[in-house]
C-alpha cells in the first residue's frame, strides 16, 4: 500500500480552481446584469418624470385658457393667453390677462410671461413640438435617454376645456 501525504493532489487543486473560477464568473455576470437593469430603470424613471411634469404643466395651462393657443410655424413654440385670476407658468396668480410663451432651449423647457425673461421649468427634454387640431392641442415630448421602443417620443393630447365651454355656454365666466 502506498503512503499518502497530508496535502492535496494536483488534480484536486485544479478541480477546486476551476470550480472557483466558474463561481466567480457567475457572480460577475450577475453583477453586470443587475447594474445594467438599474441603469435602464433610472433612465425610464427620469423619462417618466419628464413626461409627467410636462403633462402637468401643459394640462393646467391649456385647460384654463379661454382662447385658442397659437403654435409657431415650425411647431417649436406655443403661446397661450391666460385670463386674470388663474395660475401662470411661474406659479403666480394672474391679476390681469397674461401671455405665456413655452419653448425648448437646449434641453430646457422655458416659459416667458408677457415677453419677460424666460424661466426654466424643466430640464432633460431632447425634443418638444406642438400642434393644434380644432380644440385639441398635441404636445410631443421626447425625454433624454428615452428607450428606443418609444420611438420619437410621447404624445400628450389636451382639450381646450374652457374654450369649448365658452363656445357651448356663451360668455359667462367658466
Amino acid at each position: 500500500m502506498m503512503k499518502r501525504g497530508k496535502g492535496f493532489s494536483l488534480v484536486e487543486l485544479m478541480v477546486a480552481l476551476a470550480a472557483g473560477a466558474f463561481l466567480l464568473a457567475g457572480v460577475s455576470l450577475s453583477y453586470s446584469a443587475i447594474k445594467s437593469t438599474i441603469a435602464v430603470s433610472k433612465e425610464l424613471e427620469n423619462a417618466q418624470e419628464v413626461i409627467r411634469f410636462t403633462s402637468k404643466v401643459f394640462t393646467r395651462s391649456i385647460k384654463q385658457t379661454q382662447l385658442t393657443p397659437i403654435v409657431s410655424a415650425d411647431n417649436s413654440t406655443i403661446t397661450i393667453t391666460q385670463p386674470s385670476g388663474v395660475i401662470a407658468c411661474d406659479g403666480s396668480i394672474t391679476t390681469s390677462q397674461v401671455t405665456e410663451i413655452y419653448r425648448l432651449n437646449g434641453n430646457d423647457l422655458l416659459c416667458s410671461l408677457n415677453g419677460a425673461v424666460a424661466e426654466r421649468l424643466l430640464t432633460g427634454i431632447e425634443a418638444l413640438s406642438f400642434s393644434l387640431s380644432g380644440d385639441l392641442v398635441t404636445i410631443s415630448v421626447k425625454p433624454r435617454d428615452l428607450p428606443t421602443q418609444f420611438g420619437q417620443g410621447i404624445n400628450i393630447d389636451i382639450a381646450l376645456t374652457n374654450a369649448i365651454l365658452l363656445k357651448v355656454y356663451g360668455n359667462s365666466r367658466v
